[in-house]
C-alpha cells in the first residue's frame, strides 16, 4: 500500500529513485512520500506461567491470534498507548511495563509498514473481557502458544525469542 496522490496539493505522484530507494514524488509541488512506518505499542503479558493472546476480530488476519496492543494516537506516547489499548481490548490495567524492543512488519500482506514498541507487562489482577477489535482473549501456557496461528510474522518471532529466554 502506497500513496498515489500528493498529500500537500493532490497532484499525482511519480516514482523517483532517491538514496537507493524508489519513492513517490509530486510532479506539481515536489513533495515526497517516504512510506514511513506507523507507530504501535504491543504487550507481552504473562501471569502464572501463561501468556495473554487476543483473537483479531477485524482484517487484516481476522480470526488469528495476536499480542494485545494497537496504534498510537497523535500526541500519545507508546506507554500511554499500551495502557489505553489493554484497557480497551481486554479490560486490563497495566502494571510495570518494561520495553523489550522494537519489531517491524506490514499491516497485512500488502499493508503499510508498522514499527511496534514491544513491552513486557505485568497486568493488574482482573477479569479479561474481549472488546473493541478483539473477539476473544485467552491465557496460553508458555509451551502451548499457537505460534502458527499468530497473525504477524514479527510477533511470532519476537514471542518465540522472548519465551525461549533469548
Amino acid at each position: 500500500m502506497t500513496a498515489r496522490f500528493c498529500l500537500a496539493c493532490g497532484g499525482r505522484l511519480a516514482p523517483v529513485r532517491e538514496t537507493g530507494r524508489v519513492r513517490g514524488r509530486c510532479r506539481r509541488c515536489g513533495w515526497t512520500f517516504y512510506g514511513n512506518p506507523v507507530p504501535a505499542a504491543v504487550a507481552v503479558v504473562e501471569r502464572g506461567g501463561r501468556v495473554l493472546l487476543v483473537r483479531r476480530a477485524r482484517p487484516p488476519y481476522a480470526g488469528t491470534w495476536d499480542l494485545p496492543g494497537g496504534f498510537l494516537e497523535a500526541g500519545e506516547l507508546p506507554a500511554a498507548c499500551l495502557a489505553r489499548e489493554l484497557r480497551e481490548e481486554v479490560g486490563l490495567r497495566v502494571r510495570r511495563a518494561r520495553l523489550l524492543g522494537f519489531a517491524t512488519d506490514r499491516y497485512g500482506p500488502k499493508g503499510f509498514p508498522v514499527l511496534a514498541a514491544v513491552y513486557r507487562v505485568g497486568a493488574a489482577v482482573g477479569r479479561l473481557s474481549a472488546a473493541d477489535d478483539v473477539s476473544e482473549a485467552r491465557w496460553f501456557p508458555r509451551r502451548a502458544v499457537p505460534f502458527g496461528a499468530i497473525a504477524f510474522p514479527s510477533m511470532r518471532r519476537l514471542l518465540r525469542r522472548y519465551l525461549s529466554g533469548r
